[in-house]
């Protein structure tokens, strides 16, 4: 079996995936798809691996790319489709959720102006949450307390928008993710494109001081809360994560192996929050997320919610289970 591994220097996962392919035999071509004559040396792989990142550039490429590979080469690809197509895009998951009914957290997106209004005005209970569609780290995830706050992100919004990243947000990000932007020179709002001409809200759920991950990896569920930066509501990005399982509500657990399993992703990370009576709510997905943070669970559960220790990254699982499915054709 031949797998071909995209490979970039913004990345992690084509790092480690290449070592875990070859302690199973695999042989393993690392390419840049971007490039037409690397891209022709895929026709003879029985895989394809591209861990493509929430840039601009990669959300345009990648996408485009993989589906050419999956719908002529008829090769399987990670991510597939249906993993990635709401990558980074919060206002498709919403309408995902919205269409699986799954327990999620009261979320408003609109794509006319005059509906929004009305909305901020008459309908909404305050505060609330504003977000982009696209941003990673809490970047534009902005508490909104009252009407007339509403109101500007709403004019803004559908008249001259705004970027995904801000100065203000990148002085808010965890060190990590600065050193991570410095390095590849992504600390230019001008570098993301411009959101406007709709405006997304959600629900505030009070007295939430984490976030609850569950990332699920074929059979595999890794879980952990992220604590709440100093004196903020937002903890993606705030790196202080707590890997005790009693701490992770089973229902949680449950929920995200079932959409999953429904949804028949590769691999998926789930944040929830509770509700105020303690029910864990979805709040957003994503296929990419930081291994180190996964590979730091003492175990994990499978899908009979029987607990497995032992620390693993999440590579060696991906690899795994991709190599499976070429193998029983289950794609």
């Amino acid at each position: 079996m031949k797998i071909a591994v995209h490979i970039n220097d913004m990345d992690l996962f084509d790092k480690k995936w290449p070592d875990y392919l070859e302690k199973q035999g695999i042989d393993v071509i690392k390419v840049n798809l971007k490039h037409l004559d690397e891209f022709k040396k895929i026709k003879d792989c029985d895989g394809v691996m591209w861990h493509y990142m929430h840039s601009p550039l990669d959300k345009q490429v990648a996408p485009k790319i993989l589906s050419a590979i999956e719908e002529v080469y008829h090769i399987p690809v990670w991510p597939n489709y249906r993993t990635r197509w709401h990558f980074d895009e919060k206002v498709a998951q919403y309408y995902l959720f919205e269409a699986m009914d799954v327990p999620r957290i009261n979320t408003w997106v609109f794509w006319n102006k005059e509906e929004a209004l009305k909305f901020v005005n008459n309908s909404a209970h305050y505060p609330l949450v504003y977000k982009t569609s696209v941003g990673a780290g809490s970047s534009n995830v902005i508490k909104v307390d009252d009407k007339d706050t509403a109101r500007k992100m709403v004019i803004k919004m559908f008249d001259r928008g705004v970027y995904p990243y801000t100065m203000n947000e990148f002085k808010l990000m965890g060190n990590g993710l600065k050193k991570y932007l410095y390095k590849y020179n992504l600390l230019t709002p001008s570098y993301y494109q411009i959101q406007k001409e709709y405006i997304y809200f959600q629900e505030f759920i009070p007295n939430n001081q984490y976030d609850i991950r569950i990332t699920v990896i074929g059979n595999r569920a890794f879980g952990f809360i992220r604590y709440n930066r100093e004196g903020d509501f937002r903890a993606s990005g705030s790196g202080v994560i707590d890997t005790n399982p009693d701490n992770v509500p089973l229902e949680a657990v449950k929920e995200s192996f079932k959409i999953s399993y429904n949804m028949q992703f590769q691999s998926m990370a789930y944040d929830y929050l509770l509700s105020c009576e303690g029910k864990p709510l979805i709040n957003e997905m994503s296929y990419g997320y930081v291994d180190s943070a996964v590979h730091e669970c003492p175990g994990y559960w499978d899908d009979k919610l029987i607990w497995h220790k032992g620390h693993m990254w999440p590579e060696e699982a991906q690899v795994q289970d991709f190599i499976s499915q070429i193998r029983t054709c289950k794609y």
